[in-house]
């Protein structure tokens, strides 16, 4: 059985399925209530598909989740 790869999302994708403006984005991954990029090489960064399909199924409360399981 093959395990399906994760795929990076570019930030206008990100934009696009969030409806987040570029500034609110950014502002969000500093406040801790959505999920920070990954660098992907100098310069390039991306978006773990399965953490924003994370966050889209509950965006209210995915900070909360995130902070209990870091304790």
């Amino acid at each position: 059985m093959t395990k399906k790869l994760d795929r990076f999302m570019r930030e206008r994708d990100v934009l696009e399925v969030t409806s987040f403006s570029h500034a609110t984005l950014w502002r969000e991954i500093k406040r801790g209530r959505f999920p920070k990029p990954v660098n992907i090489s100098a310069g390039r960064v991306g978006w773990r598909e399965s953490a924003i399909a994370e966050w889209q199924s509950n965006p209210g409360e995915w900070q909360k989740q995130k902070s209990i399981e870091a304790a």
